[in-house]
């Protein structure tokens, strides 16, 4: 994809790098290198299969070259949607959404959640890996929803934070021997748990989450300057039932009652939040950094609000690091954007960059790519 355009310029495999039927929807950039890291399940045969393959690869920044590739086994086909990176270690989570190829041979559906099995964690080292390298952790059943951000601390341990909801967020996908029964979205409660996990663990070691930070949201973002690195801030999308929301003007909220939009600090504890109004929910905020700030958090987040009475929306921009005063500038659309806007930040100096490149090549491929039914936008 162009993007500056939109325009759609085709299927990209890295030219002809990249084998695997699937990718992600979620590769990881990490900013001292430059480095893309990116996986995919379910990645044997035609990516529709049933498969236990998974496959991580690493393509350096200025041509696209991949510099790694090894393939791994899990213990089950299950999905695995997003991912976290340290400098050395890419951590997988597993949810116990499974494939399994005699249903699907039968007509049944793709994916049927498991509230029996565990949800895990596969580790693979980022350099060098073979097949044996991977380490599977496990932890009580649970649904993995996106990461903030990870880490590796003093002890050589990985510090993960990602939100866990406690049910099927996926109701169309129940369990094989059950009919989908929409426990509503805004009844899960989705946490953002503390993970600390240690690389040299046995395989099936059980963990338990080292933190939880007592809130119930999703779509976590942090400052991408410290993808890897040590960092205390994140931004993420709330559910809070406890605020009016006008159904008989807006009916179900579509995509869930997302509410509320926050700030918060590992650190501190703090929950800075903004709550618009009765009639509105949010999509998932973007972090910009302010030019020429290296301070964690010093920049903006961008949001759309979504006017569920009206079919309207509103570009809202907030100072990051003091949601609670509301936005300090808004962009009124005059239509309606559907939901699921899951996107990042590209400075405008690499879109330029990127264009005098595929001008001078005559072709260079799209900034960014996914595929298979993980495409997010």
């Amino acid at each position: 994809m162009d993007p500056s355009t939109l325009e759609t310029i085709g299927r990209y495999d890295f030219e002809g790098q990249m084998k695997a039927p699937c990718f992600t929807a979620h590769p990881k950039f990490d900013p001292d290198t430059g480095e893309m890291v990116a996986f995919a399940y379910e990645a044997g045969g035609n990516g529709h299969d049933a498969s236990c393959d998974i496959v991580v690869w690493t393509f350096e920044p200025i041509h696209g070259k991949k510099t790694e590739e090894t393939w791994y086994k899990a213990p089950f086909c299950g999905m695995i949607h997003d991912s976290a990176l340290t400098e050395n270690y890419l951590i997988l989570p597993m949810t116990p959404l499974k494939s399994d190829l005699d249903r699907l041979k039968s007509g049944g559906n793709h994916w049927s959640w498991d509230p029996d099995e565990d949800q895990y964690y596969g580790i693979v080292p980022r350099r060098g890996g073979n097949p044996d390298d991977i380490i599977w952790l496990r932890a009580k059943n649970g649904f993995h929803g996106h990461v903030a951000g990870a880490y590796e601390d003093e002890n050589g341990h990985i510090v993960c934070d990602s939100t866990v909801a406690d049910g099927n967020v996926f109701f169309w996908w129940p369990p094989s021997n059950a009919e989908p029964q929409a426990k509503a979205r805004q009844k899960l409660i989705s946490d953002t748990y503390r993970w600390v996990f240690n690389p040299k663990s046995q395989t099936d070691t059980q963990v338990t989450p080292f933190k939880l930070y007592g809130i119930n949201g999703e779509f976590s973002r942090i400052d991408d300057r410290f993808v890897t690195k040590y960092y205390s801030h994140f931004w993420q999308l709330q559910m809070d039932p406890t605020r009016f929301y006008d159904v008989e003007k807006c009916g179900p909220p579509a995509g869930g009652l997302w509410n509320v939009i926050g700030h918060y600090n590992w650190e501190t504890g703090v929950k800075d939040e903004y709550f618009y109004g009765p009639t509105c929910t949010f999509q998932e905020p973007v972090f910009i950094p302010k030019a020429g700030s290296t301070i964690e958090g010093e920049g903006y987040l961008v949001a759309l609000l979504n006017h569920l009475d009206v079919q309207r929306n509103d570009i809202l921009i907030f100072n990051a690091l003091n949601l609670a005063q509301g936005p300090i500038a808004s962009v009124h659309l005059p239509l309606r954007v559907r939901m699921g806007l899951h996107g990042n930040f590209v400075d405008q100096n690499e879109i330029d960059e990127w264009s005098r490149r595929r001008s001078q090549a005559g072709d260079l491929g799209p900034v960014s790519v996914a595929g298979k039914d993980e495409v997010e936008m």
